[in-house]
Parts: C-alpha cells; sequence; structure tokens
C-alpha cells in the first residue's frame, strides 16, 4: 500500500503518531500500527523511507523472519557493508547485525540469523 515517492498526506487518514525532524540530520516520522511500520519524509511530505518489522514482501517472499543466508542464496547478491549495532528491544539488550545493499536502497537488521527489520529507501548509492 505504501510507495517510496507518495506524498505521506496519502496516508494520513491511517492515522499514524508522528514524530517531527529533531534537527538537519533527520527526517519526520510517522508510526503506523495497521500495518506496523515506519516511515520517512522529506520536507515536502514525501516518502523516501519505510521501515518493516512484521512483514515486508519482495518477489512474492515475507522477508521478515526470513533465514539472512536464505535470503542471500535466494536473491544471488552480496550487501555492501554491515556493522553490529546494539540496541534495546523490549527492555533487553540485542546485538543486531545490520547489512546494506546500496543499489537496491535495502538495509536488512538480522538477530539470531533471521531478519527482524527491513528498510527500503529512495536513497541508492551510498557509501555513508
Amino acid at each position: 500500500v505504501f510507495k517510496l515517492g507518495n506524498n505521506i498526506k496519502e496516508y494520513l487518514n491511517l492515522n499514524p503518531k508522528y514524530y517531527p525532524k529533531i534537527d538537519e540530520y533527520t527526517d519526520d516520522m510517522y508510526d503506523f500500527c495497521c500495518p506496523e511500520l515506519s516511515i520517512w519524509t522529506n520536507d515536502d511530505g514525501v516518502i523516501n523511507s519505510i521501515s518493516c518489522h512484521k512483514e515486508c514482501y519482495w518477489q512474492g517472499n515475507n522477508l521478515i523472519k526470513m533465514l539472512f543466508e536464505e535470503f542471500l542464496s535466494k536473491y544471488k547478491i552480496n550487501p555492501d557493508q554491515s556493522e553490529n549495532i546494539y540496541l534495546m528491544v523490549n527492555e533487553r539488550g540485542q546485538n543486531q547485525m545490520v547489512y546494506d545493499f546500496n543499489d537496491l536502497g535495502l538495509q536488512i537488521w538480522v538477530w539470531r540469523k533471521k531478519i527482524v527489520t527491513v528498510i527500503v529507501s529512495s536513497y541508492k548509492g551510498l557509501d555513508d
């Protein structure tokens, strides 16, 4: 339903929680509960990133909960870079591996070998 490049105004009837940008390095963020996802927009309200935690379908497959090795094998792609990030989830700490696929505008977060978050972005080919 949500598409990169669309204006967030098309989705405000779904009553997201709004978080305004806090500095020049962040974007406005909207949290939706149904479906459960987060969206970031530029100053004009155009969607530039979508973060999925429950479902993210690509070529007919839900990437969330898919084994990361299966993802790499199925799509025959390799990440451009990766890093380990420690974060709090449900009041407990987790080390998650974060993989960037620059040409696809895709960032995948992995915990215990399974994909837990997928961020799709209109920012492609970035080195940092």
